[in-house]
């Protein structure tokens, strides 16, 4: 990899790429120590996986010199752990920084795309190790197959998710990249569809000569503008034309069964674990991925229809009243109606009622239309008030959960406000009748009310 030093100290070592990069640092044999604002669960295991961590800021623990101090966005270039860092010689490094650097030393794979990255990381790292080899990977959520979100292996192959927001993914050199989709989402940093357009090509245009590039057969063509010559093009999808597709698929309630065709050739069949049509797709990516670091294809295969999937994704429970509660990442609208298609499939003929918690009041209020449409599809749904993130005043006063419930109401839909998150199992208990499937949904923290609702079902 590429560092001159084998010593880091991370701050907002907490944090879903933070801790995962620990564990990677920590996996190749890397001296990690870090920090986080308050104690907790994350910290308790980075300690356990060898790496000095502790909560609060405490510059007078730090140790050693000529290092590297990476911190995350939102940790201050003053913070005093970092700038007792800075007066040892640490060079300074904030984390989407670290995570090009990672990417230069190792032939990297690289999954970006509005939806969809996390899951399709794993798919991509369970295809190298079904094929027999050991990637390291950082993935923005919870693989408890994959060891974690981060992982440092002894292969040559690094699996990253690559993050649009703040063209955070322009810092990587991938050996092959992929681009599941391109959808408007972070409204913060791109105001427009060709800014966003005009940021993935701009990722694109930093893969390595030789290389490859994976699209999704509709993604905009204006993406490929600053693509080198030497670059191989890839399509994947449904259409007879694409290079990377998938034949003679079957659907056992949600679960697709499918033969991969990769430019003419029939590879072994694939009977999914996971949930989905849309994980076929991500399936096939990863596949692809594989396959441009030589992986067997047999062996890729097996790993893809072995894996179990991602903390929060599709992930069901069992409440003791029989009732089931799919608990999902889902906070954007073509994920909220991806999530409700694979649950009639998976459970037919149930009711659904969805609790959903909107991720950012400017989401919410430039979405609003789609977002009460998917949710009017639903038998029954409850919003949650608004989890802001990063933004003002008035943005905040802008949009309001009851906007949106309003919202739904006019397209037909049945929605209720739900208020603060610790007031959703009440309400989801009053409201569920015996045969209803309960979805909760969003990126917040809504997920600290998952307990109480299977506990009502």
């Amino acid at each position: 990899m590429s560092f001159a030093s084998p010593r880091f100290h991370m701050v907002g070592v907490a944090g879903s790429g933070m801790s995962g990069m620990a564990r990677l640092l920590r996996g190749i044999g890397s001296d990690v120590s870090g920090s986080d604002s308050a104690d907790g669960p994350v910290l308790q295991r980075l300690a356990q996986d060898g790496v000095v961590a502790w909560a609060g800021c405490q510059p007078q623990r730090i140790e050693g010199r000529d290092g590297y101090v990476i911190r995350s966005a939102a940790v201050p270039p003053n913070d005093p752990e970092v700038q007792e860092c800075v007066r040892r010689g640490f060079t300074a490094l904030l984390y989407a920084e670290a995570v090009g650097r990672l990417s230069e030393g190792r032939r990297t794979l690289a999954i970006a795309g509005t939806h969809g990255k996390t899951t399709t990381t794993g798919l991509t790292v369970a295809a190298l190790r079904g094929a027999g080899m050991d990637p390291s990977h950082l993935i923005g959520g919870e693989v408890p197959e994959l060891g974690g979100n981060g992982h440092g292996g002894q292969g040559q192959e690094f699996v990253v998710e690559a993050c649009e927001f703040n063209r955070s993914f322009h810092n990587l050199r991938p050996f092959a990249a992929a681009i599941l989709n391109v959808d408007h989402d972070h409204f913060d940093c791109y105001p427009s569809t060709d800014d966003l357009v005009d940021a993935f090509a701009g990722y694109l245009a930093r893969v390595r000569p030789g290389g490859t590039a994976l699209l999704e057969e509709s993604v905009p063509r204006a993406v490929l503008d600053n693509l080198r010559s030497d670059v191989r093009i890839l399509t994947v999808g449904s259409g007879l034309w694409a290079d990377i597709r998938a034949v003679d698929v079957r659907d056992d309630y949600g679960r697709f069964g499918f033969t991969p065709m990769v430019q003419g050739r029939r590879l072994p069949r694939v009977q999914l674990s996971l949930s989905g049509r849309h994980n076929m797709q991500n399936a096939l990516f990863a596949l692809g991925l594989a396959l441009c670091v030589d992986a067997d294809s047999a062996g890729a295969c097996a790993g893809i229809g072995g894996f179990a999937g991602v903390r929060r994704r599709f992930e069901l429970h069992s409440g003791p009243r029989g009732g089931i509660v799919i608990n999902d990442y889902a906070h954007h609208p073509a994920e909220i109606r991806a999530v409700l298609r694979t649950a009639r499939l998976r459970f037919p003929g149930r009711r659904l009622l969805v609790a959903f918690q909107p991720h950012q009041f400017q989401r919410t209020r430039c979405l609003l239309p789609q977002f009460a449409e998917v949710l009017a599809e639903a038998e029954q749904s409850v919003v949650a008030d608004i989890y802001g993130a990063r933004e003002s005043d008035e943005m905040k006063a802008s949009v309001s959960a009851h906007d949106l419930v309003q919202a739904v109401r006019d397209r037909g839909g049945r929605c209720e406000a739900g208020g603060a998150v610790r007031q959703l199992p009440a309400l989801v208990g009053e409201l569920r009748r015996a045969d209803d499937l309960v979805l909760v949904l969003g990126a917040g923290d809504i997920d600290q009310a998952l307990e109480g609702i299977v506990g009502v079902v």
